[in-house]
């Protein structure tokens, strides 16, 4: 477990390693600005995502939670998007229009963590259960 444990926060760290410095060289190219801070982001996408990847790989080792993981994975989207909601209502949310550049910077990273957590849930769930 401990070995899992550590590829995923491996993954999420190179994953975030390879979004932010990829953003932080594109907006380096261009003139425009955006107004949010980029870094918070892309650490909030994937904190969430290798929290929720931990806690899986914890319930999955509970005999009595097994046949519940895949409907226990279901709120976590909606949970996220609160805990969004909430840490960046005001840089974020509180904007009247987000450019296109803006929404991409957002976009991207969150469709990329979700799909490397999605890959982690799927192994998860496909494991054989514990005895």
């Amino acid at each position: 477990m401990i070995k899992k444990l550590i590829v995923y926060t491996l993954s999420f760290a190179i994953l975030f390693a390879i979004i932010h410095f990829t953003q932080d060289a594109i907006l380096g190219q261009t003139s425009q600005k955006i107004r949010f801070n980029n870094y918070d982001t892309n650490i909030f996408f994937a904190l969430s995502s290798l929290i929720i990847c931990i806690h899986f790989e914890i319930f999955s080792h509970i005999k009595a939670l097994q046949p519940q993981l895949g409907f226990i994975y279901l709120p976590t989207l909606f949970i996220k998007g609160i805990l969004f909601f909430i840490l960046f209502k005001s840089s974020i949310f509180e904007a009247e229009t987000l450019k296109t550049i803006e929404r991409l910077n957002l976009l991207i990273p969150l469709l990329l963590f979700l799909a490397l957590e999605v890959f982690f849930i799927t192994l998860i769930l496909k494991e054989k259960p514990v005895n």
